[in-house]
């Protein structure tokens, strides 16, 4: 238990550095012998006069005068800067200790004062002139300070390398393709890396505003934008938030982006920032969108495959019952393509069916659809539409069929032989049995192809 104080040379305190007491008088400009008992004060003058002649003074026995009792304290000090005297007072000799190592962290400016002139009075030219207890407590200073030099030492180093840390982390953000910002606690922009700047089409200016405050929305798939309640999310749970596949509206651009944000803790109660990270997924966009044409497209004629002809039909016989329309489909099959294959080779047979899937294609609404179903056989779905409907399209198609062979240069025409068939929302028609239907009157068609040649 006691105090450290910084006086003038009069004992007036300036500045009450340290106090674990309970003592009410212990104020800034009060008189530090008013509250000394009557008897010690010259004792505590000669004290002072020491300290004023360039001593450390240690283990000065001086009692403390409270309303009820004299407490003995321990003085010691040292002259301070600007003639000020630095006084140590403990209830016991050996709370110095105590005291010194608590000061230490408290306000270090003293502290190699303190061992010079501690270590100058107890050697002078050799001879020790302080010994016993004031001897010890030099060196349990002493071993104290020297611990608090190695571990100050220790924290220049560690600060080095977290600096040092620090630095290399800031570079990576910097140069990482990822669009990176930091918002501080109050939720403000502290952090923007180059590609986020380029990503929002902003400068440098926008540090210290809000990212909410900028004309740029991240939308999900119901159009909503989220950019406000995830941060939101994140001070109020202190968890990660990640959102996939949304879209960043800039003021001139829209991208497809994925978004997280992840919190900045000190400990597990306090959050300081949140860094967000910006990947745009475009060029993983048009991958996907690349893998689901791949998926859906026939690679030689770039329609329909077979697999998504069928899925598609059998979602439009579900609208048939559901809405009670009608449904056509036109089985066709290219005739002479083995003929065209043995002949000029595999390559020109390729390039006929590229053609005819080309003149089906382009003589179709977008409500309808066209199939490759293999080989030479092709699949049209007619929505909402009835044979007598379809056979119109049909005709329509034979007069683009003549066109091409009349103007083509191949060696060879285009002949197709088709087959109708209709699905009402009462027969329960599966799509394998519409198909095989319109199969059969296909190849009513191609006999009479074969009776004609």
């Amino acid at each position: 238990m006691g105090f450290v104080v910084l006086t003038t040379p009069e004992l007036k305190i300036k500045n009450i550095l340290y106090n674990d007491t309970s003592f009410s008088f212990l104020e800034t400009e009060r008189i530090l012998t008013t509250f000394v008992s009557k008897d010690d004060r010259s004792k505590l003058l000669d004290f002072v006069q020491n300290i004023k002649d360039d001593k450390a003074e240690f283990g000065y026995e001086v009692h403390i005068q409270t309303e009820d009792e004299n407490i003995l304290y321990n003085f010691s000090g040292i002259k301070a800067e600007n003639g000020f005297i630095l006084i140590l007072a403990s209830h016991f000799k050996e709370d110095i200790i105590n005291q010194y190592d608590h000061f230490m962290k408290v306000n270090n400016q003293y502290l190699n004062k303190i061992r010079h002139l501690l270590k100058n009075q107890i050697q002078s030219e050799n001879e020790v002139v302080v010994s016993g207890d004031s001897s010890d407590i030099y060196n349990q200073i002493s071993q104290i300070n020297n611990e608090l030099m190695d571990v100050q030492r220790e924290l220049t180093k560690t600060n080095k390398e977290l600096k040092w840390q620090k630095e290399r982390y800031f570079a990576t953000l910097k140069s990482i393709a990822e669009a990176v910002i930091a918002l501080n606690y109050e939720k403000k922009i502290d952090f923007i890396n180059q590609a986020a700047k380029d990503l929002l089409e902003v400068d440098e200016n926008i540090k210290g505003k809000q990212l909410t405050e900028l004309n740029i929305k991240c939308r999900d798939n119901n159009d909503n934008d989220i950019l406000k309640p995830v941060i939101e999310g994140v001070c109020k749970t202190g968890n990660s938030i990640k959102k996939e596949d949304l879209l960043l509206k800039t003021q001139s651009k829209e991208i497809p982006i994925d978004l997280t944000l992840s919190p900045i803790e000190v400990n597990e109660d306090e959050l300081v920032g949140i860094v967000i990270v910006i990947r745009d997924i475009t060029l993983k966009k048009k991958h996907e969108e690349k893998l689901r044409k791949l998926a859906v497209t026939d690679r030689l004629t770039d329609i329909m495959n077979r697999r998504m002809g069928i899925k598609y039909l059998e979602k439009q016989i579900e609208r048939v019952k559901r809405e009670k329309v009608p449904l056509t489909v036109c089985f066709v099959d290219v005739n002479g393509l083995k003929k065209v294959n043995d002949n000029y080779g595999h390559l020109e047979g390729d390039e006929l069916l590229k053609n005819v899937a080309q003149i089906l294609q382009n003589n179709i609404r977008s409500a309808d659809a066209v199939a490759r179903m293999g080989g030479d056989e092709f699949l049209m779905i007619f929505s909402n539409k009835r044979i007598e409907e379809v056979k119109d399209v049909w005709a329509r198609i034979e007069e683009k069929v003549e066109k091409w062979n009349k103007i083509t240069d191949k060696p060879y025409n285009i002949s197709l032989s088709h087959g109708f068939a209709q699905k009402e929302f009462e027969d329960g028609l599966s799509s394998d049995e519409l198909i095989e239907k319109a199969d059969s009157q296909m190849y009513k068609d191609k006999k009479r192809y074969y009776n004609s040649i």
